[in-house]
């Protein structure tokens, strides 16, 4: 067991705060915490796409999603959780200061195709 407390990133950090890293039976796990500041786009450019399952929780704050045109899809506000696909594409507006905390599961046995 691996016991952590929920800190996000500082104005001085990176917006993302890995909290734990672990790999048990081929499954790479990682849970940590973003901060997101109002009137950024992530990323900057385009969308982005990674080779986990992930699950995010907002704590607080309000992120406008988009689809791979750059369109508005809908909104993730305090209390949402999005299930986001490996591989799939992922980009949105921050509306609001935005806290998340966040899961990512890769199974290792099945690696993904480089996109």
């Amino acid at each position: 067991m691996e016991l952590k407390r929920i800190t996000y990133p500082s104005a001085e950090e990176y917006y993302n705060k890995e909290l734990i890293s672990q790999t048990n039976a081929n499954v790479n796990t990682i849970c940590g915490t973003v901060f997101l500041k109002k009137g950024t786009r992530i990323p900057e450019t385009g969308s982005s796409r990674h080779p986990f399952n992930e699950v995010s929780i907002i704590i607080e704050g309000c992120i406008e999603m988009l689809d791979e045109d750059g369109l508005p899809i809908g909104k993730l506000e305090k209390g949402s959780v999005v299930y986001i696909n490996a591989g799939e594409a992922q980009a949105g507006n921050v509306i609001e200061d935005t806290r998340l905390i966040y899961v990512l599961n890769q199974n290792m046995t099945h690696e993904i195709q480089k996109i």
